[in-house]
């Protein structure tokens, strides 16, 4: 079956985008591809190009690139997440505190108001245990315990103050139209 097409544009990944026009359904949307498992796919891409028209690259919505960036946002923010924090422990040993959140933010919590309620019971001995990244157990008293969960709680809280500020640049850029704008926004660590 022999399709027309008509408004080819070029994928950074040599796919074309075009409309063909289907015997029932009319002008339809329709990615060609030299690589397609289809033939239909092939022909209309070895059509596209063997026609010699100038194809221009295809130009993202800006409400995808938007998207995608947001997306590069949020990925960021787990990766940092993951990494965990690093951190000086009361022993003078650097090791790095989880702060997964489907992991260790719950642990971090509970050792939090236990240390607190350690606290108030006037308990002041290091028997609090810790695992760090290193896979090394710590012991700690309640009140480094307290310092530690509230040093966890400022980098995440940090960690999310920091991705807001870059989707509210990317929302601001998307409002105002301005590309070049959305592309730059990028993740670097929060200082």
């Amino acid at each position: 079956m022999r399709f027309d097409w008509r408004n080819p544009t070029r994928h950074a990944d040599g796919t074309l985008d075009c409309e063909i026009e289907h015997p029932e359904l009319g002008w339809i949307p329709f990615t060609a591809s030299p690589d397609d498992l289809e033939p239909l796919g092939r022909e209309i891409h070895a059509a596209i190009l063997a026609s010699g028209e100038e194809i221009p690259d295809r130009i993202e919505p800006i409400a995808e690139l938007a998207n995608r960036q947001r997306a590069a946002i949020e990925t960021a923010l787990a990766t940092a997440l993951r990494a965990g924090m690093s951190y000086t422990l009361p022993d003078g040993s650097e090791d790095v505190i989880q702060t997964r959140p489907e992991e260790d933010e719950a642990n971090l919590l509970g050792l939090a108001i236990e240390a607190r309620d350690r606290r108030t019971a006037g308990d002041t001995e290091a028997n609090m245990a810790l695992r760090a990244q290193s896979n090394t157990v710590y012991t700690l008293t309640p009140e480094q315990m307290i310092a530690l969960t509230d040093a966890a709680k400022a980098f995440k809280q940090g960690l999310l103050a920091h991705s807001w500020q870059l989707k509210d640049a990317i929302a601001a850029a998307e409002a105002a139209g301005d590309r070049e704008a959305i592309e730059a926004v990028v993740w670097e660590a929060a200082t």
